[in-house]
This record gives C-alpha cells, sequence and structure tokens, in this order.
C-alpha cells in the first residue's frame, strides 16, 4: 500500500495548506507529499506565480498534466492517484467530504488523520517568531491607538458616567473602528476585535457594545492576521477610564500576579496542566474563587492560553487536560482573566516563546489600568 498526503483547500482559510506550500491563493488547490516528492497542482491562472511563491522544496504542476480538457478536483487527484501509484490518502480533519467520498468510491483509501496534520507546527522556527514579534508591533500599535483615544476621551456635558470623543458620544463600536483602522494601516486585518465594557466584559468573547463609560473595566482583546505572512498577533489589557472601583483594582492586581507567575513557570518540560493549576490557585489565593451561581459561569473559567502562527488559536494549549511537557518553541498566550457578572471582567494577555530555561515574552506594551 503506497501511501500519501493530500491537502485540498485555499491557503487563505488552510492554516495547514499555506504552511506546506508557501502558496497564497483564495481558491482551493492540491498540495501532496508522497515519500520525499512535495507538489502543489495548480490551475493555468496560478501556475506562473505559485512557481515564483511556493517554497523552495515544492514541485509546482499544472491541472493538464493530470487532468486534460479542465476536469475537476476529484478527476486530478485521482489522476494522481494512478500516475504515482498511490493507494491511500491521508487528509487533515476539515477535508471536503465530497471529495472523499468520490475518491472512496473510486477505490482509494481515504484516512483522516485524528491530530495535527504537521504537528511541527507547534514548534516555531526562528524565522516564524520573528514574523509573529512582527505581528505583535502592529497589534501593539491598535493597542496603543485605543489608549490614546481613552486618554482624550472627557465625561459628556448630558451624563455623569459616559464618554464623549472628538464631540461625539464614545461607543464600543467606534473605539473597535479605530483600532482596526489603526491595524490596517500597517497590513493587519482584524476581525472580533473586543471592546467590552462593564457588565459585557463579564463573557469573556462579547465583543462589546454601546457606550463606554467612566470608572468602569474596559477589555480590549485585539488579534489581527498580517497580511502578508498570513501570521497573527493577539494581546489583552484591561483599562479603566478615571479612578477604578476597588474590586476592579483588586482583580487587576491579582491577574496581573498571575500572568506574570504563570510566565515563571514556562520553560522546556514544562507541563501545562500544572501552570493552569497554578493559576487557578493563585487566583483563589486572591480572593476571586471560580464556580457556578444561576447558571452562570463566574471567576476564571476558560484556559490559561494557547499557541498562536498562522492560527490564532493553535495547539498546544495551556489548560487542565493537557499534561504533554512543553518541548521548547511553541508560542503561547498568558492569559488569565476573572470574569463576575456583579461588575464584569479582568484579563491580561501576553505572548511568549518557550525556552529551554524558561520563556521570552514578545509582548512589549505596558499593563496599566487607570487612564486619567
Amino acid at each position: 500500500m503506497k501511501k500519501a498526503e493530500l491537502i485540498v483547500a485555499d491557503s487563505e482559510k488552510s492554516a495547514d495548506m499555506l504552511y506546506a506550500s508557501g502558496f497564497r491563493a483564495v481558491d482551493a488547490f492540491i498540495f501532496f507529499r508522497c515519500g520525499s516528492e512535495k507538489g502543489i497542482i495548480l490551475s493555468a491562472l496560478e501556475h506562473d506565480r505559485g512557481i515564483r511563491e511556493r517554497h523552495p522544496d515544492v514541485n509546482v504542476h499544472r491541472m493538464e498534466e493530470f487532468a486534460s480538457g479542465g476536469g475537476g478536483m476529484v478527476e486530478t487527484v485521482q489522476a494522481l492517484a494512478n500516475k504515482l501509484g498511490i493507494t491511500e490518502y491521508v487528509v487533515p480533519k476539515d477535508f471536503p467530504l465530497y471529495l472523499a467520498d468520490a475518491l472512496r468510491g473510486g477505490g482509494l483509501s481515504v484516512v483522516c488523520k485524528s491530530d495535527d496534520f504537521f504537528p511541527e507546527r507547534r514548534h516555531k522556527s526562528s524565522e516564524e517568531v520573528s514574523k509573529i514579534a512582527l505581528a505583535m508591533r502592529i497589534t501593539e500599535k491598535g493597542m496603543r491607538r485605543a489608549f490614546e483615544i481613552l486618554a482624550e476621551a472627557q465625561v459628556s456635558s448630558w451624563s455623569n458616567e459616559a464618554l464623549t470623543w472628538q464631540g461625539e458620544p464614545l461607543t464600543a463600536e467606534i473605539l473597535r473602528f479605530e483600532i482596526n483602522l489603526e491595524l490596517m494601516r500597517f497590513g493587519a486585518v482584524a476581525e472580533s476585535t473586543i471592546v467590552a465594557c462593564g457588565l459585557h466584559g463579564a463573557e469573556p468573547h462579547n465583543i462589546g457594545t454601546g457606550p463606554l463609560v467612566i470608572s468602569q473595566p474596559l477589555v480590549i482583546d485585539i488579534f489581527p492576521r498580517l497580511s502578508e505572512t498570513g501570521y497573527w498577533g493577539d494581546i489583552t489589557r484591561t483599562f479603566v477610564k478615571g479612578r477604578a472601583p476597588e474590586i476592579v483594582k483588586q482583580a487587576f492586581d491579582a491577574v496581573k500576579a498571575t500572568r506574570n507567575g504563570s510566565k515563571e513557570l514556562i520553560r522546556t518540560g514544562a507541563v501545562p496542566a500544572e501552570i493552569y493549576e497554578f493559576a487557578v490557585k493563585e487566583l483563589e489565593k486572591y480572593g476571586f474563587p471560580t464556580g457556578q451561581k444561576d447558571g452562570r459561569n463566574y471567576g476564571f473559567f476558560h484556559s490559561l492560553g494557547h499557541s498562536v502562527g498562522l492560527e490564532i488559536h493553535e495547539n498546544p494549549r495551556l489548560g487542565p487536560k493537557n499534561h504533554t511537557p512543553l518541548s521548547g518553541g511553541e508560542v503561547l498566550t498568558v492569559e488569565p482573566g476573572v470574569y463576575y457578572p456583579e461588575w464584569g471582567g479582568m484579563r491580561l494577555e501576553d505572548m511568549v516563546v518557550v525556552t529551554a530555561d524558561g520563556c521570552e515574552c514578545l509582548t512589549e506594551f505596558e499593563t496599566v489600568l487607570e487612564i486619567p
């Protein structure tokens, strides 16, 4: 039985395809690895550009080599198997079902790989770390823009709470637009940027809507993708415009200490579940327990972090179920948070690279709470 790895996808949505081929395309194309040979199969529309942009060790083929007369994906992949003597394709979990069914109907075995298709993606090369670091610098420009606008904001003349900016009410929608616009100026695109004020911040992925107000915690989570490289940045800060309530100050101190303490535990050989457990206990020590009340979660009820690369959420995770020791080269977020429906949320997120004796922090943006 001769096996080959197969991906059929566009590389704008499929990180595996971009990682494997190095070629950016919005339409689906074919990548295969059979023994020592790696190749992509492109239409005439993309062939010449593919030769210039693909990874040096990836061969570029025309679809006409395998399916004359403009055959589709099924015919091309079937012809590839016939030409190379392939009897089984190993495919990623998001492989098109229609294509798998068609290939099986033609007598080929199609096996879905249950784990990461490219486990090596967990460990970033120095070149990848540089690309992620650049993504972080641009991500921080978005956070800097948010900080500047909040610093300029004033309490409105018609309310003792609502904020205005440039003479107009300052809303989550306006601040999110300004953040995303700043990112676009530097070649990054963000979707679902979180600007969650007050009780909206008690739900970790509530993107936030409506007026921003003084003296309430404002969770800002920015995670854009660089258009040129496909790599992502990720940062969260929680600000208060004006004076923060005492409970918010306590939460800030607890989350900051937990984030910093967790980073000190990250190194090659460290077990993610144990780092996560440290974070839970540390937050409890500061008086922020985790549980459920009236059907709602409160406290710290998400993972401590995740890997970042060609996807915003990659493996490994810093969570309670991951007992596989870190092996070095992972790029991870460290983002403890606490969330209470009585007053809102608090999350602080940095990004680190795992090294032999610790971790290197890629985040440079300062950690402050109150903005005068």
